[in-house]
């Protein structure tokens, strides 16, 4: 068997770019993730953040430059408004760095820019990009809010980015005013990244999501699909049939749909467990029922509370790209209850592990607790498919950093024919 390092030789460093140095949210936790992957394979890796302050031993035997930035909600309003369209720091950081160390053999892996690095980031990597691969975790590569969301109405977004129609609407989380901001810095982006032109290579978490990229305009010359690595949270299957407790683990927030799991696990007589915290907490609390708050929870104490777990909901009334959480659970043995928004939704289906719903209807969501709760056959029968089958909708870390890797070695093999 050919050694990890025999296959990468070809690579000299790569540089791993995310707004944070610390495990934040789900795109922070990849991030640093596929950084120790490159580095186990030998490859020397430096990791550039717009806040390198909380990094921790996850980063140990990695190069980590960058700035002591604050998040744009921790900024000054009017600090924030300048920084958050183009950060010159973190262009002149980057570009200094990539005009004292790059070579030709050395690639680039975006991840998030959104919170810190601005769109400044692809200005400083403008001279590299046949040798970047940007991974999109979200849609703020095209979508103004980042999500094709209506956050007042929590509501999915048919609009295409930047048309008359989507500037007339205010879908902002905060204001109108802020989504101004929004559409100015969305067309600087796109002078930025001008993805028909450009030499990168854009990764998506699922087909359906790069459709939609593809449908509103997006238009680059490599699009790549590769799902996220999943580690279920538990090894062993989860006899989900022996439980009656349902799980909602994710922000409680009603863009995620805690309110709904709530409500219809209270119409349902149910017992409902939701990890997490958010801003409808206080009132999830007020609730009564059977409603339990466990607040932000570690994974072995996840795993405690999905042991006791007949499912999890999923209820999310926005588009959920990929949902690490789904598979996790269904990895694990857990049935899915999903809403119809997650791109996940038809896959969960078609293996047999999950039932989806119209989160505009929340009669369909009580109806599948109440057939899960009251049927041990079919539970059983999820929880084994989703134990056997739910992988295949996702990549071993290995797997995945390989895919990367793969991206990158046809970079260099490009660049090294077109200089021929």
């Amino acid at each position: 068997m050919t050694c990890a390092r025999d296959r990468v030789e070809d690579i000299e460093r790569v540089v791993v770019i995310h707004d944070f140095a610390e495990p934040e949210g789900g795109a922070g936790v990849l991030a640093i993730q596929v950084a120790q992957e490159y580095r186990r394979r030998g490859i020397p890796v430096t990791y550039f953040a717009g806040a390198i302050h909380g990094a921790g031993e996850a980063l140990d035997g990695i190069d980590l430059i960058g700035l002591h930035a604050s998040r744009l909600l921790e900024t000054p309003p009017s600090r924030a408004m300048m920084q958050g369209l183009h950060n010159s720091a973190a262009q002149n950081c980057l570009r200094g760095w990539i005009a004292k160390n790059d070579t030709k053999h050395t690639v680039y892996h975006l991840h998030n820019w959104s919170q810190i690095l601005s769109p400044a980031i692809f200005a400083a990597l403008a001279g590299v990009e046949g040798r970047l691969v940007v991974t999109c975790h979200d849609f703020f590569n095209i979508c103004p809010n980042g999500g094709f969301t209506v956050f007042p109405r929590a509501q999915p977004c048919n609009l295409k980015p930047l048309s008359l129609h989507c500037l007339a609407s205010q879908c902002d989380r905060r204001s109108n005013v802020h989504k101004f901001w929004r559409v100015a810095r969305q067309g600087h982006l796109n002078r930025l990244i001008r993805p028909a032109l450009s030499k990168s290579t854009f990764t998506f978490l699922h087909d359906h999501m790069r459709t939609k990229f593809l449908d509103n305009g997006f238009c680059a010359r490599q699009m790549v699909t590769i799902p996220n690595p999943i580690k279920p949270w538990s090894r062993t299957r989860i006899p989900a049939e022996h439980n009656n407790e349902f799980l909602f683990v994710g922000r409680l927030g009603s863009d995620k749909g805690a309110d709904l799991a709530a409500a219809a696990c209270i119409q349902a007589g149910v017992p409902l467990t939701l990890v997490g915290g958010g801003e409808l907490e206080e009132s999830l609390r007020k609730a009564g029922g059977g409603l339990r708050l466990a607040g932000w929870c570690s994974r072995t104490e996840i795993l405690d509370h999905a042991r006791r777990a007949r499912a999890l909901i999923v209820p999310s009334r926005v588009i959920e790209p990929f949902g690490l959480v789904i598979l996790e659970a269904a990895m694990s043995g857990l049935p899915v209850i999903v809403s119809e928004r997650a791109y996940l939704a038809g896959n969960c289906e078609s293996l047999g592990f999950g039932q989806s719903f119209d989160p505009a209807k929340p009669s369909s969501l009580i109806e599948r607790i109440a057939n899960i709760a009251a049927n041990d056959v079919t539970t059983a029968h999820m929880s084994e498919n989703g134990y056997a089958h739910a992988g295949q909708l996702a990549l071993t870390i290995s797997a995945w950093s390989e895919k990367f890797i793969g991206l990158f070695q046809r970079s260099i093999a490009e660049q090294k024919s077109a200089s021929l």
